[in-house]
């Protein structure tokens, strides 16, 4: 019980999107003990440690994104959006050093690294409700029911 504590006390937009990460890493695992990694010149261990390398750094991204919007929200709309263009611009640089500094290394396929990346992340955030409505029984939580605006209350009155 301590456990489910500790989780509801997280942030629950990054607890679900690092979940859908984790989870679609492990399906990439997987499919790779299955795909014939060898037509691509690829050993199982550098398809493990690229996915694994993606979706850390998706895990990373998706923290740096949220906290980006989050502090971006505090100012006005022209320092929100110069904000939030910086915070872009140092994941997509970031995320573009490491790909090169592995492809330079020879560590990781840089091919398989930015796809990884890329679809790890972006399956994640489609699962994303998902991962909510598993959250939500997991806390035991009810998602409240959805109440019409005031226009559309004023509007079936007259």
């Amino acid at each position: 019980m301590k456990i489910i504590e500790i989780l509801k006390n997280k942030n629950r937009i990054l607890l679900e999107l690092n979940t859908g990460i984790f989870f679609w890493m492990f399906v990439a695992g997987v499919a790779g003990a299955v795909l014939p990694l060898h037509i691509w010149e690829l050993a199982w261990v550098d398809w493990i440690m690229g996915i694994a390398t993606a979706g850390v750094m998706a895990m990373i991204s998706v923290r740096h994104m949220y906290h980006s919007m989050d502090r971006a929200l505090d100012f006005d709309e022209g320092t929100a959006t110069k904000l939030i263009f910086r915070g872009y611009l140092t994941r997509y640089v970031s995320v573009g050093l490491i790909v090169v500094v592995t492809a330079l290394a020879g560590l990781i396929n840089p091919v398989l690294l930015c796809l990884a990346y890329l679809l790890i992340m972006k399956v994640a955030v489609y699962s994303q409700p998902f991962t909510h409505k598993c959250y939500n029984r997991l806390f035991h939580e009810v998602e409240p029911d959805p109440e019409p605006l005031v226009e559309e209350q004023e509007a079936q009155k007259s």
